[in-house]
């Protein structure tokens, strides 16, 4: 597993420029988190790996300038760093795409997808994926590749501003996140202040502002949670001026996706509420017997950026088609 991560870590450089993974995170087979540049401290890229039966684990990268790359990896190869590997990539046994791909290590070879690329569309949509390379025929099963894509876009959003010191090593399991947010108490103390009106406009019974050990993991230092009877939720304040309010659709919609261990559906759409637009995304997640529902609303920050609220519950979501239009006036209200 540490070969994985320094592997993805050189996707974008080399193993001594590379340190991370911090702020981990999972999709389905995936793993994986975002890296920094081991000489400067700042942030480089975000990257994931899943590994197959062939010995071959498979690699994809989102770097700071928004460039994606794919990568495979297999410990008994002994290739020339810099060498040309011609390779031939099939998506679901139609869309074939020749390319020529670098070996950056030698048991690494990497493929540049630009943008608007036919592997970077084939990659997010297909389930099989077929490359003859280096004398050999591997194929690899896409799960959850729909999901990943946007789980890097949000980690480069989420991390752009990640900064350690140079040569400090990734937390272990369990140590939490690294980001630029939980160093600034005035964007947390927002958080919290518009939690709390958020309770105090919907009159939920029992509402509780979450802080210290009672705080949601993960929360970091721009967020706060709540609690209420029968619900849950999430107040995030967005400060980036330069993200859409799309953008933070796709980013909270990509994390209930990693969230989520059974059927999961999900969508946006926009509501008129008191004169004014409000962005409404919305997600189930069936897992068993078990059912969770919850929407989300984002609306702009008066000091540039957005706020996300988050309303949680469990079962069919009969509570947001009760209350829904008082859920989406008090996050209105709180932030006007």
């Amino acid at each position: 597993m540490r070969l994985t991560l320094i592997l993805a870590g050189v996707l974008l450089a080399s193993p001594a420029l590379a340190a991370g993974p911090y702020a981990k995170f999972s999709v389905g087979n995936w793993a994986g988190g975002a890296f920094t540049n081991n000489q400067t401290g700042d942030f480089s890229h975000c990257a994931v790996s899943a590994s197959y039966k062939s010995g071959v684990t498979m690699h994809a990268s989102l770097n700071s300038s928004y460039g994606w790359n794919l990568g495979f990896s297999n410990r008994a190869w002994g290739l020339k760093p810099g060498d040309n590997v011609p390779m031939e990539l099939a998506f679901d046994r139609n869309d074939i795409v020749r390319i020529t791909a670098k070996a950056v290590q030698p048991q690494l070879v990497v493929v540049t997808m630009p943008a608007n690329s036919n592997i970077v569309r084939a990659f997010r949509g297909a389930e099989l994926l077929e490359a003859n390379m280096l004398g050999a025929r591997y194929t690899f099963r896409l799960t959850a590749t729909a999901e990943v894509m946007p789980a890097l876009l949000d980690c480069v959003k989420t991390n752009a501003n990640l900064r350690v010191a140079p040569g400090t090593p990734a937390p272990a399991p369990g140590g939490g996140t690294t980001s630029a947010a939980a160093a600034d108490p005035a964007i947390q103390l927002e958080a919290v202040t518009l939690a709390t009106n958020f309770l105090l406009k919907t009159q939920l019974p029992e509402p509780k502002v979450l802080s210290g050990s009672e705080a949601p993991s993960g929360i970091g230092g721009n967020g706060a949670g709540w609690r209420a009877q029968g619900a849950t939720g999430l107040v995030r304040v967005l400060a980036n001026p330069n993200q859409k309010d799309v953008d933070v659709a796709a980013m909270v919609s990509a994390a209930d996706a990693r969230g989520c261990q059974g059927r999961f559906a999900s969508g946006r759409t926009t509501d008129t509420i008191e004169g004014a637009s409000v962005l409404r995304g919305f997600s189930s997640c069936e897992n068993g017997g078990d059912a969770k529902y919850s929407e989300f609303y984002v609306l702009p920050r008066k000091q540039g950026g957005f706020v996300m609220f988050s309303v949680v519950t469990t079962g069919d979501g009969s509570l947001h088609q009760q209350r829904r239009t008082d859920f989406q006036r008090a996050a209105l209200t709180s932030v006007q």
